[in-house]
């Protein structure tokens, strides 16, 4: 099948500039403590061979830090990557390669969790690895062995918990590693199968550490970063088991079942040339959320039938549930509008999806979202919901750049039906809180200006950056006009209004108010481009910013007026 090219969308370009730009970051900070035995290959890598060729031998130099490495193609296990780092472990461990019987294959850094239409929930109720799971050995002859290690912009560590194991990246290696005290390790099942992926490939090569571990990199420390260390053979994820409903399994155990089932897919795919006696294929497609913007949805998705629930819900359900949903019958946006959740539950549905603890929440909405989908609306409001009203409403929206901060407050005062915006803006983002100031200052003076005419306000925003950001900021005013009083139009929005395409500002103001933003292509990733051009005296780029917020609020009010009129 020949390769199918398709642009990258703005926001996606957006999202992959600002992994780069925190990966540079990081490994640039790095580089600075001018540790010794870190090595840098970065710049080798539009040559594989050598690529390759200089990661290994940095390894058996015994190198401490390696970034940009890449590690030899595993041909046994289908397998190529590039991780971003390569610790050295100091127990100077290396596994064998070679005796490993499980699945090779997956995509170049084995980071997608797709399966899509098969069994990526774990339905095979083997624990997968078996006995190489552990990774457990030593090397006699005293390889140097290294733990993967890998860059992320975004959290790793969740604040409700803590004793996360961290290492700095002046004394990185997993020994330097110390509990935290104010945060735990978050398992995201894609950032550990990727650092599982790496695993098997030091395996392969004969540079795996004595013990499976690995590390990731995230935003939470800004300008400190730490690596959050994981162990790759510790149970972590929550996933069916076809004789015992629920089973609990390894990032080790998760990968090699996932790139297993890949190779099967592969295999029997390479068998099929046209001809009737061809192997049925393994899987079948199953829309999900990303197949949006997926070059090769129209050799997938695309190709579903009309009315396929999963083309037509996408991302509302998960691989398994809608494989369950096919099982019981239900294939069709109008079959799942026509069931009752609670008769689903009670039947063969709950026992293909038991290990999925929101179920009956999923469920639930799912079908409210093919009800809307069979309508052919994307939004309805529910009956019986009030929205607070003020003689003066007050409608406050912040931007934030790629940096976390704010260079923009947009007020939207309305009285009588006539609104007027104020911008409170610094594109350089030099002084937070003298913008903070200036903006509570002046909705301090508007709140004042309608006690003192014995008119009642009320401030509203759409979700929780804005009271959030503004507590930053004491001295704060007070009465309506402090954060503490300003009401959240999201949880009005979700208990007033049914939608498939969620709940954000967005969905709801154009599908539901009808506003339309002035902007084509407007989003918080986008503008974080335009402010990026702004700083740069782009003229053009700081007005679209200006017209994006002020657009922002004038939503957040026309959402609140959709929802006070009766039918």
């Amino acid at each position: 099948m020949p390769r199918i090219e398709a642009p990258v969308t703005p926001e996606m370009q957006a999202l992959f500039d600002t992994g780069v730009d925190f990966e540079t970051e990081v490994l640039d900070a790095w580089a600075a403590l001018r540790l010794p035995g870190y090595v840098d290959l970065r710049d080798l890598d539009g040559d594989k061979h050598v690529h390759i060729g200089a990661t290994i031998g940095a390894m058996r130099a015994g190198a401490a830090i390696i970034v940009g490495g890449r590690l030899p193609d595993d041909h046994d296990g289908a397998r190529t990557g590039k991780p971003d780092i390569l610790l050295r472990d100091s127990d100077r461990g290396s596994i064998r390669g070679g005796d490993r019987d499980s699945g090779r294959g997956g995509d170049r850094d084995g980071d997608r969790d797709s399966g899509r239409g098969g069994d990526r929930d774990g339905d095979r109720d083997s624990d997968r690895g078996g006995d190489r799971d552990s990774g457990r050995g030593g090397n006699p002859g005293g390889v140097h062995g290294y733990h993967p290690a890998d860059i992320k912009a975004h959290h790793v560590l969740d604040r409700k918990r803590d004793n996360a194991p961290a290492s700095a990246l002046k004394a990185p290696a997993w020994r330097d590693a110390a509990p935290l005290p104010d945060g735990g390790a978050r398992h995201r099942e894609e950032d550990l199968l990727q650092l599982a992926h790496y695993w098997r490939m030091l395996e392969a090569c004969g540079h795996a550490a004595a013990n499976p571990r690995g590390a990731i990199c995230g935003t939470d420390r800004p300008g400190d970063p730490i690596l959050i260390w994981y162990d790759l053979s510790t149970p972590a994820f929550r996933t069916f088991s076809r004789t015992s409903g629920v089973a609990t399994r390894s990032a080790l155990e998760r990968y090699d079942h996932e790139h297993g089932f890949r190779r099967r897919i592969a295999g029997v795919a390479r068998q099929r040339r046209g001809a009737p006696d061809d192997p049925e294929p393994l899987v079948e497609p199953i829309g999900q959320e990303e197949c949006t913007g997926c070059r090769w949805a129209p050799v997938c998705v695309d190709t579903l039938p009309a009315g396929d629930l999963s083309a037509e819900l996408r991302g509302a359900l998960g691989v398994r549930e809608y494989l369950a949903l096919r099982a019981a019958g239900v294939h069709t946006v109008d079959d799942l509008a026509a069931e009752d959740p609670a008769v689903l539950l009670a039947g063969l549905y709950d026992g293909e999806v038991g290990h999925l603890r929101t179920r009956a929440f999923r469920l639930r909405k799912a079908v409210t979202a093919a009800r809307l989908a069979r309508d052919g609306l994307i939004v309805r409001r529910r009956d019986g919901h009030d929205v607070p009203h003020a003689d003066v409403e007050v409608d406050v929206d912040v931007e934030w750049g790629a940096d976390d901060v704010v260079y923009l407050w947009g007020l939207l005062v309305t009285e009588e039906g006539v609104s007027t915006y104020t911008p409170f803006v610094d594109f350089a983002g030099t002084d937070e809180e003298r913008l903070a100031r200036a903006c509570l200052d002046h909705l301090a003076s508007v709140a004042a200006g309608a006690a003192a005419r014995g008119r009642s306000l009320l401030v509203f925003h759409y979700a929780s950056p804005e009271p959030r950001h503004a507590r930053r900021f004491p001295p704060l005013p007070g009465g309506p006009a402090h954060p503490d009083a300003w009401i959240d139009m999201l949880p009005l929005v979700r208990a007033a209004v049914e939608s498939r395409a969620g709940h954000g500002l967005k969905t709801i103001a154009r599908h539901g108010a009808g506003h339309i933003w002035r902007d084509a292509d407007p989003g918080g990733l986008q503008s974080q481009t335009w402010h990026a051009a702004a700083r740069e005296g782009d003229p053009v780029a700081a007005r679209r910013l200006l017209d994006y917020n002020e657009d922002d609020v004038r939503a957040t009010r026309a959402v609140r007026e959709w929802l006070r009129v009766r039918e």
